[in-house]
């Protein structure tokens, strides 16, 4: 591959991998075998949708995101109910990070919960109302360092493997349904791929290996990581991370992780997309959308709709991110021509099926 497709491989795989990668372990052992199932059909699917993506991409002769392509391709209506969903699903994901981070601040840091997500709040608005993009000139660093801090734990508990551990958990498929939600949102990252065009062009090839590597990276590190700490902790594997393999990891580990976690530019650059979407595509005055933007994620750090992490993040992945696949897969119906990368109506059928079933079993009380 050439320079700049390997500069497109690290970026897609930086994005990528984040916070989904804590949940995994948890998810193995509470469904087994359907673990395998669902990561291999993530695997695919992801990679077909990245596909299709590119496709549209490809075609669009300016640049939009993902409500602009739907006013385009679909009714330029329907731009502010994916509007409105992309507003919301960010909200979500801001949501998981104050959960994430009331979790680890207040276990290593012996903090008042709410006090840390008030602290982390304030922290990112900082950056965020001043069109500050937190250490941008560290930016690849910063995410290249999240990864190799997944490495690091991994060969910290490999020793400690107990391989009855995993055979067991295998044939614990208690929820079965888990996986669908959980690794939906670990393989999340569709959003680098404008990104990835600008760097390669309407290149065909390089786009496809590209892609076709990053998700083979990733998920070859998720299922080593999954099998390795399901096979440290067994049956005390909880799905609260300071109670999980968090707490059996050297302190200056634990604080590594909680300082790249603090400092992951993907919350800054989500509230950055929302921002540019609510002044161009809206045309609201900066001032507006900053007052928006402060009441909504300094709301966050007092809401908490769900008990567990594992719940919230199964519930934002399959209605949020799971109409954003069906956005993107009914934009690629519509084109009159697929010039680049031809998928059978069937298999997009038959995903949107899938999309549409995962929204619906996530609205049902269970």
């Amino acid at each position: 591959m050439t320079q700049a497709a390997w500069k497109s491989y690290f970026i897609l795989v930086s994005t990528i991998i984040g916070l989904g990668v804590f949940f995994l372990p948890y998810t193995f052992y509470q469904s087994g075998y359907y673990f395998l199932y669902w990561l291999i059909f993530w695997f695919f699917g992801f990679l077909i949708l990245h596909l299709i993506f590119g496709e549209i991409l490809f075609q669009s002769s300016s640049k939009h995101n993902l409500p602009g392509l739907a006013g385009i391709y679909l009714n330029k209506y329907i731009k502010h109910i994916v509007w409105f969903f992309d507003y919301f699903g960010m909200m979500g994901v801001f949501l998981i990070y104050f959960y994430f981070i009331k979790d680890l601040w207040s276990y290593f840091f012996k903090l008042d919960p709410l006090l840390a997500k008030i602290i982390f709040a304030v922290f990112n608005l900082y950056f965020i109302l001043k069109d500050i993009k937190i250490l941008a000139k560290m930016e690849t660093f910063l995410t290249l360092s999240i990864i190799c801090l997944f490495l690091i734990i991994t060969i910290f508990l490999l020793p400690k493997v107990d391989l009855l551990n995993v055979k067991n958990t295998f044939f614990n498929s208690s929820k079965p349904l888990l996986p669908y939600g959980i690794i939906l949102f670990a393989f999340s990252g569709i959003s680098a791929l404008p990104v990835v065009i600008d760097l390669i062009g309407k290149d065909k090839k390089s786009y496809f290996l590209v892609n076709l590597f990053s998700l083979l990276t990733i998920a070859f590190i998720y299922l080593i990581f999954s099998l390795v700490v399901v096979g440290f902790l067994g049956s005390n594997i909880k799905d609260k991370i300071s109670e999980g393999f968090i707490a059996y990891l050297p302190s200056w580990l634990v604080f590594v992780s909680i300082f790249l976690i603090t400092l992951n530019i993907t919350f800054v650059d989500m509230a950055f997309y929302l921002k540019r979407g609510l002044i161009y595509d809206y045309n609201l005055n900066i001032k507006i959308v900053n007052w928006i933007m402060f009441f909504s994620i300094l709301f966050l750090a007092f809401f908490e709709p769900f008990q567990n992490l594992i719940d919230l993040v199964d519930f934002v992945s399959r209605i949020f991110l799971g109409f954003n696949l069906i956005i993107i897969s009914l934009i690629y119906l519509r084109l009159k021509e697929k010039k680049y990368f031809k998928f059978s109506n069937f298999l997009i059928i038959t995903l949107l099926i899938i999309f549409y079933l995962g929204i619906i079993y996530g609205i049902l009380p269970r």
